[in-house]
């Protein structure tokens, strides 16, 4: 029976202290998948041929002779042979690391450096089939451009991955909206549509549609005074002086530029003043509302299921009853 391979290649933080530990690889995240070195299994010459078509600049990550991924091995039999049931099985089969890696954004969000699909060779070599290449158009917000896995945000994808999965195949729509907008919000380079994917889809789901609702639920549930930027989060706090916005200080203001942008209206000049230092110099105060964003519904998301709350995200009415027993 074929052996397919899925690969989601992701970058691994060797430049903090302590290192990535590379010791701990292959780390194991589910029975089938986990993180390793795929170095020797796609080796820069595979994905020479593609160069003309596809650009050096897009290459790039292939072209490196170390490389990382998720992984996921598993038999796929032929499709002729299988039943309606079967084919399904294979299906989810196919979509599992796709799930991981929506996981992994809630953990750690990092740039999409490529993904490859293909079948092992009885010599123990892949035959590369489907191949993507990063996209030059989009970006993470700027706060997130230098993050790379850790050990630690490995440790807590194993932790977090059942309860994820029992959530994304469950009647758990509200929280499954919720993960669907966050992770679009990552397929967009503009920062007004990932204010509607976060600010207006996502938040909407998980806390209410109302502004006062959402404004205090958010308030509660993180804390207003839980930082933005925590230093042991953000690489670029290294060389710069700690960064105390937090999320008191903003979300107000998401708030307004959410609904600004969601009702067509002008959005006042004060939000594209500085509004903090970056490595590249000063960052506008509408990219530190971004930041803001992408962290207030990562991080509310992993709460949720850190917490195991998920049975409170069935539906709307179920989202109402549970934030107004938090008194909310």
């Amino acid at each position: 029976m074929p052996i397919r391979v899925d690969f989601q290649l992701v970058p691994l933080d060797r430049m903090s202290i302590p290192p990535f530990d590379l010791s701990q690889l292959p780390f194991v995240v589910l029975p089938d998948i986990e993180v390793a070195d795929v170095s020797d299994l796609l080796p820069p010459a595979m994905f020479e041929y593609l160069r003309a078509e596809v650009g050096g600049h897009r290459m790039r990550v292939f072209h490196g002779n170390v490389k990382h991924a998720l992984v996921h091995k598993y038999e796929e039999p032929e499709e002729w042979r299988l039943d309606e049931q079967q084919k399904k099985e294979v299906k989810a089969k196919g979509e599992l690391i796709n799930e991981v890696f929506a996981c992994s954004r809630i953990v750690r969000p990092t740039r999409r450096l490529g993904s490859v699909s293909g079948y092992l060779t009885t010599e123990g070599r892949l035959n590369p089939g489907q191949t993507t290449f990063p996209d030059n158009a989009l970006d993470v917000p700027e706060a997130l451009k230098l993050f790379a896995f850790r050990n630690r945000d490995l440790e807590e994808l194993r932790i977090l991955i059942g309860t994820f999965l029992t959530a994304m195949h469950g009647e758990y729509w509200p929280f499954r909206m919720a993960v669907q907008y966050y992770y679009m919000g990552y397929e967009v380079n503009d920062w007004k549509g990932r204010f509607l994917y976060w600010g207006s889809a996502a938040l909407h789901a998980l806390y209410s549609p109302k502004s006062e609702k959402l404004v205090r639920r958010i308030k509660a549930f993180l804390g207003e005074t839980t930082l933005i930027y925590p230093p042991d989060e953000h690489p670029e706090f290294e060389f710069l002086p700690a960064e105390p916005t937090t999320v008191g200080d903003v979300i107000e203001d998401i708030n307004i530029v959410r609904n600004c942008i969601a009702h067509g209206e002008r959005i006042a000049d004060g939000y594209f003043q500085k509004g903090r230092h970056g490595l590249n110099g000063q960052v506008s105060y509408i990219a530190v509302l971004d930041d803001s964003l992408a962290f207030i519904v990562r991080e509310t998301l992993r709460r949720i299921l850190a917490m195991n709350l998920i049975n409170n995200f069935t539906s709307r009415r179920s989202v109402s009853f549970f934030w107004k027993a938090q008194g909310l």
